[in-house]
């Protein structure tokens, strides 16, 4: 037996142990037998290694170059680089569902480690096969559809073999070559963007498996809650991560200036954030006033349920995108299983609704949980009006018998509102305490704070204006066609700012105060502390400041367009781009591509700023690729003010150079922005601040 023989029988292995899982488990429950608990356990432990196993044997076949397996022999070739071979994994649908396959077995491995210990508070050990059974299903499709459906280690077909055969391309049954990557997933993007996508989504499983426990065992209190709370924020860490990566290498391979266009796909992978934002905010209402159970049973409920989604989306055909996988059986079975979530979802909230209500209410709307939930309302508003947008093709081919398609305008126009609503309760919500807030305490922590955003925020637009855009080069500045969104978004991220800032240093002042520690020990004490509060507070400050760059960088923007043949210069906004001479470079060890590349010197009153290279190149046609691809590769000069982003085509005569230019201000903050979410989003998920849960 071959060792990609081995792994196509490790994925039968754990496809056995998945089903093994949940027969035990179920059988533990009716019977409440603590053996088959164990059991359970042990087989979901041994079955997370198997499948993880699979997913390795794939990979060394990759480095092996095994091309008369079909997926390698479609997603490999001699030339990549190591890297980027590990990377072919996830590259096509086959290798994509093992990986997912195999994380999820790897956090099932992790999951039932954990409930080895013996000092498990025994409300979550009630939950124990519960969540097995729930997390033992998702796995068991999964593994079904690899083992069954989508195999990556199915080898190439016979009549394709004697086809290569006949044209010298394979021997002995063996093609002398793969078909290499797509030309737009040979990026090193392809190694960093897809598993982030993946783990995010892949993460939210284990929060379902435990609420759907909790539902099914009936366990109304907030053990699931506590038990979750780490993997519920690794998995929005790595769901943010991911789509602000996607959103950096759409910026920097596919050449149209920007980051995002409400691509299907990308909506796709935006949407379980929102209802996992969402969540994480409404479950610190369930701990502190105990209520929305019913609530946040749908918002777990719904966001692993919006993780299958945008996989299906990916992988059905159902909507047109470069990042989908196209059409195909796999498809329809997501569909089913799609569906198959949502009526086991259904069922389980409506047979636990009465048990899961609560005599507590909202007592007053000015109160931190009233904008919690109108925060909620807001994010699930966004959540809905996305999925009919990008499903509108879909929906008007079935009733109208006719595709229409939504553009960017009509995103902006519908998502735009919901946006600076969001932002505007965001600002105003650490302004306010729990159960009831006086009118003022409201005027005192949010007058100094307003009235400074009413400051910084003109000030802030007139300087990109003025001074970054250059005066917009002919356009006038009217305040009356700035002020929505421009200028809204610009000030809700300042009051977002200025009043967090205010919230902090008068909690640390009053601490300070209190303790005698100093401001110094009283600070570093609250964030340890409080960690989650704090760290939620700095996602905040990510999210106000991502906000003001995407606003400005989007709506300042200018586009030129200008020939310029070899060692000459043409004017662009204030700068000067001088062409050297073109360089023609052949393909190089690890690399599948010949290039033509355009030196281009950017200099701004007679001082170089940058020096860049951008190029064209061309995947030549070989007799396993078979097909002459030529791409763009665009070069950014990150500058202080904005990015100039520069490519190529050539002209029909090829004596002159077509060159694209986008002037793209204060783009750094979009980057600051992410960054800053990451960061506060991993310090609040450290084990440090006692029993307080949630972002806020």
């Amino acid at each position: 037996m071959t060792y990609l023989g081995f792994g196509s029988n490790l994925v039968a292995v754990a496809l056995g142990l998945a089903a093994l899982t949940v027969i035990l488990s179920v059988v533990g429950i009716v019977r409440r037998d603590r053996r088959c608990v164990d059991g359970a356990r042990n087989a979901m432990t041994v079955g997370g290694l198997a499948v993880a196993g699979a997913a390795a044997c794939l990979v060394a076949g990759f480095f092996r170059g095994a091309y008369d397996i079909e997926y390698i022999y479609h997603y490999s070739e001699r030339k990549l680089s190591a890297a980027k071979k590990f990377a072919g994994l996830w590259a096509g649908l086959d290798g994509s569902i093992l990986f997912w396959a195999s994380i999820l077995g790897v956090i099932g491995t992790v999951l039932a480690l954990g409930f080895r210990k013996k000092n498990i508070d025994p409300a979550r050990r009630r939950l124990e096969p519960y969540v097995y059974a729930v997390f033992g299903t998702v796995q068991l499709f999964f593994l079904y559809v690899n083992c069954i459906v989508a195999s990556p280690f199915a080898p190439v077909a016979k009549d394709v073999i004697e086809g290569l055969t006949q044209a010298g391309l394979a021997d002995r049954g063996m093609p002398s070559d793969g078909r290499g990557l797509n030309p737009l997933l040979d990026t090193y993007w392809m190694m960093i963007h897809p598993p982030s996508v993946y783990l995010g989504f892949i993460l939210y499983t284990v929060p379902f498996a435990y609420g759907a426990a909790a539902l099914l065992a009936g366990e109304f209190s907030t053990a699931w809650i506590k038990a979750t709370r780490g993997w519920t924020m690794l998995a929005w860490l790595f769901n943010t991560n991911g789509i602000i990566l996607g959103g950096l290498w759409a910026y920097e391979v596919l050449g149209w200036g920007g980051y995002w266009a409400w691509d299907p796909v990308e909506n796709a992978s935006f949407l379980p954030w929102f209802t996992g934002t969402a969540f994480l905010h409404s479950v610190m209402v369930q701990e502190r006033r105990d209520m929305l159970r019913v609530w946040n049973a749908i918002l777990v409920c719904g966001t692993f349920i919006l993780s299958i989604f945008g996989t299906y989306l990916t992988r059905s055909g159902v909507v047109s995108s470069v990042h989908a996988f196209g059409s195909g059986e796999v498809g329809d079975w997501f569909k089913w299983f799609l569906f198959g979530i949502i009526f086991f979802t259904v069922f389980l909230i409506v047979l636990r609704g009465k048990s899961l209500q609560v005599s507590n209410t909202i007592d007053n709307l000015l109160s931190r949980e009233a904008v919690f939930v109108l925060n909620n309302f807001v994010l699930i508003a966004l959540a809905i009006a996305i999925s009919v947008l990008t499903l509108w093709p879909k929906i008007t081919f079935e009733f109208m018998n006719r595709s229409i398609s939504v553009g960017v305008p009509v995103f902006n126009r519908v998502c735009v509102p919901l946006f600076v609503l969001l932002f505007f309760f965001t600002a105003v919500g650490p302004a306010l305490a729990w159960v009831k807030t006086s009118k003022d305490r409201i005027i005192a922590n949010l007058l100094g704070p307003t009235a400074a955003s009413l400051v910084l925020a003109p000030i802030t637009q007139w300087f990109v204006w003025t001074y970054i855009r250059g005066g917009a080069q002919g356009d006038h500045f009217t305040w009356a066609q700035q002020i929505y969104p421009t200028f809204t978004v610009i000030f809700l991220s300042w009051l977002i700012l200025t009043s967090l800032t205010w919230e902090v240093v008068r909690t640390v002042w009053n601490a300070a105060k209190g303790s005698g520690r100093g401001l110094v020990g009283a600070f570093v004490r609250l964030i340890t502390f409080q960690n989650r509060r704090y760290g939620g507070y700095l996602v905040h400050v990510g999210i106000a400041v991502l906000a003001m760059g995407v606003v400005i960088s989007s709506t300042y923007r200018i586009t030129t367009e200008v020939q310029i043949g070899q060692l000459e210069t043409a004017r662009v906004g204030p700068y000067d781009l001088k062409v050297g001479a073109i360089v023609k470079e052949p393909a190089r060890a690890g690399q599948v591509y010949n290039a033509t590349r355009a030196p281009v010197s950017v200099t701004r009153d007679g001082v170089e700023v940058a020096s860049l290279m951008p190029e064209k190149r061309n995947y030549a046609a070989t007799g396993h690729r078979q097909e002459r691809m030529d791409t763009t590769e665009v070069e950014i000069a990150r500058l202080r003010g904005e990015d100039v982003y520069v490519y190529f085509d050539h002209q029909a005569d090829n004596s002159r150079l077509v060159f694209t230019v986008f002037r793209n201000p204060c783009m750094w903050l979009v980057w600051i922005g992410w960054i800053t979410m990451i960061v506060g989003g991993g310090f609040a998920a450290l084990p440090l601040g006692g029993k307080k849960v949630g972002l806020a």
